[in-house]
C-alpha cells in the first residue's frame, strides 16, 4: 500500500470539507423557510390577550368539546350550552405546510354543534386553533387532532 504525504493528505481534507460545505449550502437553498403565520410580531404582542381568552375558556363549566369522529369522518365541536349564536373562526394548521391550512367561520347547528368533514383534508397531524367571541366575551381553545388516512 502506497503511502499519502502530508500535502496529498491535506488536499482530500479541504476537498471533503467544501464538498460537504457545499451540499450542505446546496440543502438549505432546498428548505422552505416560510413563517409559521405572517404577522409573528403582532402574534406575539398579543399573547396576552390570547392567555386571557383561554383562561375564558377553561373557566366555563362545560368547556368546548373538540372530537373526530372516524365513523362519520368529521371533525366535531360541542360548544358549551347556553353559547348559541357565537361569533368566531377555526384554524386547521398543518405545521411542516402552511399551503394545507384551512380557515372555517363558526356555524353552528340547532345543536350547538359545527362539523367539519374531513374529505378535503389531507392525513396527519393537525392543530385546531378556535377563536370565538359570546356575550361581548373573548374565548380561544385548542387541540391537536391526528386524521387517519381515508
Amino acid at each position: 500500500m502506497k503511502n499519502i504525504n502530508w500535502g496529498t493528505g491535506i488536499f482530500i481534507f479541504y476537498t471533503i470539507f467544501a464538498g460537504s460545505l457545499f451540499y450542505q449550502v446546496y440543502k438549505s437553498t432546498q428548505y422552505d423557510h416560510d413563517l409559521v403565520v405572517e404577522n409573528y410580531y403582532e402574534e406575539d404582542l398579543n399573547y396576552q390577550s390570547r392567555y386571557e381568552q383561554m383562561q375564558n375558556s377553561r373557566s366555563l363549566e362545560a368547556g368546548l368539546a373538540i372530537r373526530f369522529n372516524k365513523e362519520e369522518k368529521v371533525i366535531s365541536l360541542k360548544f358549551p350550552t347556553g353559547m348559541e349564536g357565537v361569533n368566531g373562526n377555526l384554524l386547521l394548521y398543518r405545521a411542516s405546510n402552511k399551503k394545507l391550512d384551512k380557515h372555517f367561520p363558526i356555524e353552528l347547528n340547532a345543536e350547538n354543534r359545527m362539523e367539519i368533514p374531513i374529505e378535503n383534508i389531507v392525513a396527519g397531524r393537525w392543530k385546531l386553533e378556535v377563536k370565538w367571541e359570546h356575550g361581548g366575551k373573548a374565548y380561544f381553545d385548542k387541540k391537536v387532532i391526528y386524521i387517519p388516512t381515508v
